[in-house]
């Protein structure tokens, strides 16, 4: 399934997708991640599944070319926390819950959850839920910064078309460009180095010419995303 959603992310982008949005099909739970009762302790091979299937697919994910948005009912947990963080956004049910319980199996979390509670969480929190296993209701992941925000189940759908809308009329070129410099992180004087190379980019689309243009005669912009 895994490498379906791959090939499904590749065909989005492909077709011109300017906003990906993920989540579960209907209104089942997000990802509940691996299958605890079919794993064999010292038979089974768990880094060779993250080298070849979860890492690839996460990476490909977070470096995706356009602006995407998890959108999470219910468990978000182990590679389903990854793949909810691994997006630019996350919106959650309020009822939702996260987490990467493996403590209570004697297993390490995967799927970039140190990377993801410590960018987001810093290490002391980070630590706390790693080593506690506990899980995180979607009204205080929102509140500590986990994900960006938590509705009321019955406005999730709502709320996330609304704002993938938004994101998708937006001058999706430009957006990249942000993505780009926010993904490679670096100090305050690299960024400002990696904002001045992406400002020469972004004056070569045509997105910044209708921006311009619609400033000057005082209407909104159409952009086309390129």
């Amino acid at each position: 399934e895994a490498r379906v959603l791959g090939v499904r992310l590749e065909e989005a982008v492909a077709a011109g997708a300017r906003c990906i949005v993920l989540h579960a099909e209907g209104a089942g739970t997000f990802c509940a991640g691996w299958d605890i009762g079919s794993i064999r302790p010292g038979q089974d091979d768990p880094a060779a599944m993250i080298e070849d299937v979860v890492a690839p697919l996460l990476h490909q994910l977070r470096y995706l070319a356009v602006p995407t948005m998890s959108v999470v009912r219910g468990a978000a947990l182990g590679f389903g926390l990854g793949l909810a963080l691994s997006c630019d956004l996350c919106l959650a049910e309020e009822g939702a819950f996260f987490g990467s319980p493996f403590r209570h199996i004697g297993m390490v979390p995967d799927s970039g959850t140190h990377f993801f509670l410590r960018e987001r969480l810093g290490q002391a929190l980070a630590a706390e839920l790693v080593f506690t296993g506990r899980l995180v209701p979607g009204r205080e992941a929102a509140q500590i910064g986990l994900v960006n925000r938590a509705v009321p189940e019955a406005a999730l759908d709502e709320t996330a078309a609304a704002l993938a809308a938004d994101i998708a009329r937006g001058p999706t070129a430009a957006l990249r460009l942000s993505k780009e410099i926010l993904l490679a992180g670096g100090g305050f004087d690299t960024v400002l180095a990696h904002e001045a190379r992406q400002l020469r980019a972004v004056f070569a689309t045509a997105d910044l010419r209708e921006g311009i243009a619609a400033f000057q005669q005082r209407r909104k912009p159409e952009f086309s995303g390129r």
